[in-house]
């Protein structure tokens, strides 16, 4: 028998399990409520604690009956924000054995969008598709050209965050009716106005808007649904009270606000990306997770692009930094040991790094750092996202080294990490100081007691030489072998 897999994701309330085989077959799918979804849920109470554990426990007894031994346990973000999460997580792997990772808002959307592309693919190759990723605390808006991924942007204003806001309302305001959509305009006001430029698509796909979504989906996969049935539906919730509404959809009392939130929501990106239709999916971030696909990494580098566009990051010096990056990585794998997550993440830091720029280019790498901390990478860990500040930080040779006395948060594993990147990064810089995109080949030739990088062009490198051998310094210290940039080629 084919070796098994088994994914588990603990989300609000929620457990599941999916086994799979090998090629990503799906061999079992287990959804168990382990907790009733509650708005105000703001921390572990010791009986939810133990309902999840219990369910835990009963999956991995599926999972020995299956023979599964790999198996990767997952929780959501709004459960990583809960005070007492990281109580949760020790109580976990004493009763469990498993690690629990979390994961963030962007790596939701990443694997749900992941999940499209493998089990829906027809509806990314039309045109242009806009995908609406709903959670509970924000929703993320992706646009597709023709099935490849052009930019994402999210705004906090999810259902659970505005339903929490409209009850603060309520007791001053009593028509709220008329007062939502103009509400939620407002907060959504600076997210339009920071959208890429994109193309208007007939229909946009929803994802994650659990409630609503059955209330169109049913036992089916997908459906396609007009702009005119979700108007309609929303003038019904509107004027109908919620006992009325929950007998006559057939949906829990509690959901009811829920499911008028994600309405409007959903009518109004529609309206924003002039929809007339929203294809429906039921696909979740589980089945994106249980997904191997490296070609969708891509998809993170464009982001990246396209948060070097926002701060005005010089086109031409990002890539060939991107392409000088990627050669010594390549070439370099002997000395490094690094792996291809590495080789991305290192891509990432070479588009971003001097987005400090935007604000003073001078000490840009301390302002690169800051901004890089604070921005959401699709994609991308909490950890990863970190680590692509702290390289931007010390791609200067400006930078006090200090044994990377800033990355004292780190584990040592990752400080090391961080450390061979921005040596990389250094180097890959150095090579195009003076913005002009000189060398046209290079190759590197690793000799016993040194590495030479031979620059092949028609120019004058000097500039690039002696700030190589500058920044060089660290990659000695961290690699312990002395690296030199040569010039080759007839001056023209």
């Amino acid at each position: 028998m084919a070796k098994l897999k088994g994914i588990i994701l603990l989300s609000s309330g929620v457990a599941e399990l999916q086994i799979v085989d090998g090629s990503g077959q799906q061999i079992e799918t287990v959804k168990r409520e382990y907790s009733e979804n509650d708005l105000e849920l703001a921390t572990f109470s010791t009986d939810v604690m133990q309902r999840a554990l219990l369910q835990l426990q009963r999956f991995q007894q599926l999972l020995r009956d299956y023979s599964v031994s790999d198996v990767r346990l997952f929780g959501s973000e709004n459960l990583s924000k809960m005070p007492n999460a990281v109580y949760f997580v020790d109580q976990v792997e004493n009763v469990t054995g498993l690690e629990l990772y979390w994961l963030n808002a962007n790596q939701e959307n990443y694997y749900r969008q992941l999940a499209l592309r493998i089990h829906d693919k027809k509806v990314l190759s039309n045109g242009n598709t806009f995908v609406l990723g709903v959670s509970s605390t924000r929703i993320d808006l992706s646009y597709f050209e023709n099935d490849q991924f052009k930019f994402s942007q999210h705004s906090a204003i999810g259902p659970v965050r505005l339903t929490q806001s409209i009850r603060q309302m309520t007791a001053e305001i009593t028509q709220m009716s008329d007062l939502l959509p103009e509400f939620i305009n407002s907060k959504l006001a600076d997210f339009w106005h920071m959208l890429p430029p994109f193309q208007a698509s007939d229909t946009m796909v929803l994802l994650g808007a659990d409630v609503f979504n059955q209330m169109f989906l049913g036992h089916k996969q997908d459906v396609t649904v007009s702009k005119e049935e979700v108007a309609k539906l929303i003038t019904n919730f509107d004027q109908t009270n919620n006992q009325s509404i929950s007998d006559q959809y057939d949906v829990l009392t509690k959901d009811v606000w829920m499911i008028f939130m994600e309405a409007i929501l959903v009518m109004n990106v529609m309206d924003a990306v002039d929809a007339k239709y929203v294809h429906i999916s039921n696909l979740t971030v589980l089945d994106g997770l249980i997904v191997t696909d490296t070609t969708a990494q891509e998809d993170i580098i464009t982001a990246a692009r396209g948060i070097a566009d926002r701060y005005m990051v010089e086109e031409k010096h990002r890539e060939i930094v991107l392409q000088y990056a990627w050669r010594l990585f390549d070439r370099l794998k002997k000395y490094h040991r690094l792996d291809t997550r590495d080789r991305l993440l290192l891509g990432v830091a070479a588009l971003t790094h001097d987005v400090g720029s935007f604000i003073n280019s001078q000490r840009h790498y301390q302002y690169s750092e800051e901004i890089l901390e604070s921005i959401d990478f699709h994609g991308l860990s909490t950890s990863e996202q970190r680590m692509i500040a702290a390289i931007a930080r010390y791609h200067s040779a400006e930078t006090p080294d200090n044994a990377l006395r800033a990355t004292q948060e780190f584990s040592p594993r990752q400080r090391i990490r961080i450390a061979k990147m921005a040596a990389l990064l250094r180097l890959a810089d150095a090579l195009d100081d003076s913005r002009l995109q000189k060398i046209t080949k290079l190759t590197v030739s690793i000799k016993p007691e040194k590495i030479v990088v031979v620059g092949h062009t028609t120019l004058d490198l000097q500039l690039e030489i002696y700030v190589f051998a500058k920044k060089s310094r660290f990659f000695e210290a961290v690699f312990g072998m002395p690296i030199t940039l040569k010039r080759q080629g007839k001056r023209s």
